[in-house]
Formats: structure tokens, C-alpha cells, sequence
């Protein structure tokens, strides 16, 4: 695999971001990213057709939930996300969520980021969930050669800087490179992951974090990550992420 430098985020504002693309779609228009319509980054009939997440979802992994049996669902009961306090999404990853995420993290179009960040930030009004400080699941030292950036960083920071949150871009790190969770049952998920993490003491001790990721597919990464956190002093970690793989059985 071809290894790239690694490409730093700017440290620009939100609003200093915004008015810099903007200067660059006037001189290299952009397709949408979800339909191809020209001069749009994302469109609103592409941001209409998404299939949000919202109440009632399970207490724990966020995933629509009846809760005629509860408010925990049949998945969540045996505790394999702990010690994540819990999961919430934007939007099951599908349709034009899916090639935007795609365009984000395979194809270089950090642009879109900010864009998926804002959708972060109104999910995160919608849900309420508690954090003094948020951060990006981290890539390994190897992977983040390979891709040369790391796309959860700059979700994590478009959406911290909108919701005046602090943003802590090193405080978690990966201890040990892990094989790519694409393919592996949920249990070998967890196998891959589990010890993987770690976290700073210094950005995390005594605060609610907000733990960023593009998606979420059973939580494995996240709560092996949050294992990190809470080992180094977190006193409550969320799981948020822009996009929720569907469950394999065809749950909704």
C-alpha cells in the first residue's frame, strides 16, 4: 500500500475553515458527494434522505429499540460495551451517508468533514449527552501513515469547536496496531481491539469525554478505547459517531 506523509489539520477556527472552502469551491466547484449535483459539497436532498436515529433507541448502543422489554436491548444485556456509559449516531451508514463517509475517509475530501461535523453537533442537541472535553478514536502509528490524516480527528475537532467543547486530539492513544475490524464477527472484533488503547491522565482525569468516530458497527473499538480512557481517569465516556452500521439480521 502506497504510504502518504502525514497531513496535519490546520489549526483555523470553524468559521475561518468555512470561509476558506468556500473561496476554494468558487475556484474548483465541488459535486456533491452523495448525488454528484454540482456546487454542492453534501446537498439537502442528499441530507434529506439520510435515515437519522432518533428516540426511542436502546439505553446503551443507541440502536432503535421498542423498549417494550426494556430500556436495555436483547444485545446490550450481557454488558460487552462496557465501560462505555454509552453509544449514540447520527444516521444508520447507508445511501449518500455512506459515499460522503467513503469520500472523507478513502478519497481525501477532508473538506467534508466540517460539513459531517455540523450534522455531529445538531445530533449531539438532539441527544444531550454529557462531556466536558471531546476526542478521536485514534489510528495506529501505521495506519495513519498509510492514510496520512486521521478522519475522526477532524470530525472530532469541527464538532468540538461548535459545541465550545474542549479538544483533546491526543487523548487516547493506540498501543499496538490492529488488523482492519472490516469482515469479523463481533467477537473477533472485540479480540481485535481488546488492550489496544490507552489513555492521557493529563487531558482526561476527572471529565466526561466524548469519544469521536466516523461509524460505529458493534462498538468494539469504542468501548476498547473507552476501557483506555476510564483506566486513565475518565470519569464517563460516550461512544458518538456520524454513521450506525444496520444490524446483520435486519433489526431496524
Amino acid at each position: 500500500m502506497t504510504h502518504r506523509p502525514n497531513w496535519h489539520p490546520p489549526s483555523w477556527s470553524y468559521s475561518t475553515r468555512q470561509a476558506l472552502w468556500a473561496v476554494v469551491d468558487l475556484v474548483l466547484p465541488p459535486q456533491c458527494r452523495g448525488c454528484g449535483k454540482a456546487r454542492e459539497r453534501f446537498c439537502p436532498t442528499c441530507k434529506a434522505s439520510i435515515s437519522y436515529l432518533s428516540a426511542p433507541v436502546c439505553a446503551c448502543c443507541g440502536y432503535p429499540h421498542a423498549r417494550a422489554d426494556g430500556d436495555v436491548c436483547p444485545a446490550c444485556r450481557s454488558g460487552f460495551l462496557r465501560p462505555l456509559a454509552g453509544v449514540r449516531s447520527v444516521a444508520f451508514f447507508e445511501g449518500p451517508l455512506r459515499k460522503a463517509l467513503h469520500g472523507l475517509k478513502y478519497q481525501r475530501d477532508i473538506i467534508l468533514a466540517d460539513s459531517l461535523a455540523r450534522m455531529l453537533y445538531d445530533a449531539w442537541r438532539v441527544w444531550q449527552l454529557p462531556g466536558d472535553v471531546a476526542l478521536p478514536v485514534p489510528l495506529s502509528a501505521q495506519r495513519l501513515r498509510e492514510r496520512g490524516y486521521n478522519q475522526s480527528e477532524l470530525l472530532a475537532r469541527g464538532f468540538s469547536e461548535l459545541a465550545g467543547l474542549s479538544f483533546a486530539p491526543r487523548g487516547a492513544r493506540r498501543v499496538r496496531h490492529t488488523d482492519s475490524q472490516v469482515g469479523l464477527s463481533a467477537a473477533e472484533r472485540w479480540q481485535n481491539v481488546k488492550g489496544a488503547f490507552s489513555g492521557d491522565p493529563r487531558q482526561v482525569a476527572g471529565r466526561n469525554v466524548l469519544l469521536i468516530d466516523d461509524i460505529c458497527t458493534t462498538g468494539s473499538t469504542l468501548a476498547a478505547c473507552a476501557a483506555g480512557l476510564v483506566e486513565a481517569g475518565a470519569l464517563g465516556v460516550w461512544g458518538f459517531t456520524v454513521g450506525r452500521a444496520r444490524r446483520s439480521d435486519g433489526t431496524a
